[in-house]
């Protein structure tokens, strides 16, 4: 009896050793560990703080300008019509406009061929493939298509991109200055040049078939957050005193041979609307006027410069604001 005693306590003493061991194997078997969830939450909390520290992309304003193509109707010759949207596109270039009406003269991003930038505007001229062989029997390398462009220098230079006939690309140009060297060179978003070192680098185009449409179909997410409109019908403020708030897109909308009026009118979707509940400001750039009309072409000079200190006061708050 005393054997079979101390063997049933001998029995009992192994199930309850083993008992943990079980615990622990269902554990395993139905979820992690106690010590894999600690690892596992530590790299949750790293990736979050990670993702925390992680630059953003700068988020840069816009400044935008809706001109009527009617002001080219009222030119007497294609030259004249050619000279008038020049003086248009100059000044959306003197006053770094993003959305114009041309490319723009004497721009950053035209560089003369003498001149050695960061960046350069090249278009497609022509394709071929390079071999390219490895010192070892082991491996070989696949071929590399390539894209010859112009952009602009005595040389085409090669860059790392298939591209087709006619495509317009900008250059990471680097320091390297040997247009014969075989290392091709970088395609970058156009916006690069900008956002990297805040360099100007023109403006893109777009059409618009009525008004309403301007602001209806801006290319930017949420549209644009301030509207300014022209007119010798508008209040006037000096432009020391005007106040622009801190915008992410502003428009500035001038008006054809009669005026933003007639264009509200002729829109469809802006019946029985005045200006004034169009736009958010509605300003005479330049009040006392000797001559009796301003064309388009000189309003957008006057104008743009009269915006400029205002612009720049709400640029610095936004700045400060992000």
């Amino acid at each position: 009896m005393a054997k079979k005693k101390k063997r049933a306590e001998a029995e009992a003493v192994e199930a309850q050793t083993e008992a943990p061991n079980a615990e622990t194997e269902l554990e395993l078997v139905n979820g992690d560990s106690h010590e894999t969830k600690q690892k596992k939450n530590k790299k949750k909390k790293k990736k979050r703080e990670n993702e925390k520290d992680r630059v953003q992309p700068k988020e840069i304003p816009t400044v935008s300008i809706a001109v009527p193509g009617s002001i080219i109707d009222n030119a007497q010759s294609l030259e004249l019509a050619t000279r008038l949207a020049g003086q248009i596109a100059r000044a959306a270039t003197i006053f770094r406009i993003d959305e114009g009406l041309l490319p723009p003269l004497d721009a950053p991003h035209h560089l003369r061929k003498h001149e050695w930038a960061p960046y350069r505007e090249g278009c497609f001229l022509l394709t071929f493939s390079i071999l390219v062989c490895c010192v070892t029997l082991k491996e070989q390398a696949p071929n590399f298509a390539s894209t010859l462009v112009d952009v602009g220098l005595s040389k085409n230079v090669l860059i790392d991109t298939v591209l087709e006939p006619g495509v317009r690309v900008t250059v990471a140009m680097g320091t390297n200055r040997n247009l014969d060297a075989d290392l091709p060179r970088q395609v970058v978003s156009s916006s690069q040049p900008r956002e990297e070192l805040g360099m100007y680098w023109g403006y893109k185009v777009r059409y618009a078939s009525s008004i309403s449409s301007v602001f209806n179909d801006s290319p930017y997410k949420g549209g644009y957050d301030h509207l300014i409109g022209t007119s010798e019908h508008g209040l006037f403020s000096k432009s020391s005193e005007l106040t622009v708030p801190s915008f992410r897109h502003l428009l500035i909308a001038f008006g054809g041979l009669a005026g933003l009026e007639e264009s509200i009118e002729e829109d469809n979707n802006l019946k029985g609307k005045n200006a004034q509940e169009i736009f958010d400001s509605y300003l005479n750039t330049c009040p006392n006027q000797g001559s009796r009309t301003i064309r388009t072409e000189e309003a957008i000079f006057i104008s743009l410069q009269y915006f400029q200190e205002p612009i720049n006061r709400a640029l610095q708050t936004f700045e400060h604001q992000n």
